[in-house]
């Protein structure tokens, strides 16, 4: 079974420096070994890994983590693991109560010697400093004895930023959790929207079915009103054709009787009757007499009658 290093002997390796290099023997706290953050961090508005004790207080100030946002950093210290002493990892409580979320493998195998590579990842709405020497996460420590021990491979020593975290972080841009809670929250009103459109678009269709009920009825009623008037043309017009026929009728007599008087016209312009006119009114007329009265011829004699014999 593995033994845990504690206590003492845990205190004895940091002020000795024998597999916990630069470390802090106040970082000791009972059976695990608090590791601090370093100068080193990788951040992705820095372009490259910076040094924070490189550049002015000020600017150091103003490091952070930002909402939505990983950055990488390495530890203060570096550890020399024997080839009978594994590590294992455990992020610091206080950490996840200001919203930060360690990222990283959490168990480290015998005979690894460099630094920590710790990812801090900010849930929060709020920018978490980024100040040297502070606690990031804890190490507990196990011995290996009897059949555990073994000729382990040599792990990978970390010192500084690989080259593809350093290419990845060059191109990474943060997602803030405002930022998506904004963005969720424009979507649940668009969504809204669409929804109050919909039921809006349904009252259109129902409004525009009413519409056009409505726009039937008045076209049927053009249309009845249409044919009453064609009808009552259609008699008006038998009434002028009748009308017209009359007239016909009436401008044939006429016609006729204009002939007639022509042809009267014609007879006295070419004197056939004219002579006839003349001679009768230029007649000796016989003078104007009383009429003779009535003569009554005398009664016939009356003969008596006979008697006849039988």
């Amino acid at each position: 079974m593995p033994r845990a290093v504690t206590g003492e002997e845990l205190r004895s390796a940091v002020v000795d420096q024998t597999f916990i290099k630069r470390g802090d023997p106040r970082c000791v706290e009972g059976m695990k070994y608090d590791f601090r953050l370093g100068s080193r961090i990788l951040k992705a508005s820095f372009n490259a890994p910076i040094d924070l004790t490189l550049i002015t207080e000020l600017e150091r100030s103003k490091v952070a983590v930002e909402p939505g946002e990983v950055v990488f950093v390495l530890t203060e210290e570096r550890l020399e693991l024997p080839n009978d002493m594994k590590a294992e990892l455990s992020p610091k409580r206080k950490l996840s109560h200001e919203g930060i979320l360690v990222l990283g493998g959490f168990g480290i195998d015998p005979r690894y010697s460099g630094n920590l590579l710790v990812g801090l990842y900010n849930f929060s709405s709020t920018p978490f400093p980024l100040m040297m020497g502070r606690k990031l996460i804890a190490a507990l420590f196990y011995r290996l004895e009897g059949p555990e021990l073994a000729e382990f491979p040599l792990p990978d020593s970390i010192e500084t930023f690989p080259d593809e975290l350093t290419r990845l972080i060059r191109d990474y841009r943060p997602v803030a959790p405002q930022a998506l809670h904004e963005t969720f929250a424009a979507l649940r009103a668009e969504v809204a929207n669409l929804r109050q459109e919909f039921v809006s678009g349904r009252d259109w269709q129902r409004q525009f079915q009413e519409s056009l009920t409505r726009h039937d009825k008045q076209i049927e009623d053009l249309l009845s009103g249409l044919r009453t008037e064609q009808q009552t043309r259609q008699r008006g017009e038998d009434k002028m054709t009748d009308a017209v026929n009359e007239m016909k009728g009436t401008l044939s007599w006429i016609k006729g009787a204009a002939w007639v008087v022509a042809i009267m016209i014609g007879f006295f312009g070419t004197g056939i009757l004219g002579p006839l006119v003349y001679s009768y009114i230029t007649a000796p007329k016989a003078p104007i007499t009383a009429p003779a009265p009535p003569t009554t011829p005398p009664p016939a004699p009356t003969t008596p009658s006979v008697p006849k014999t039988p």
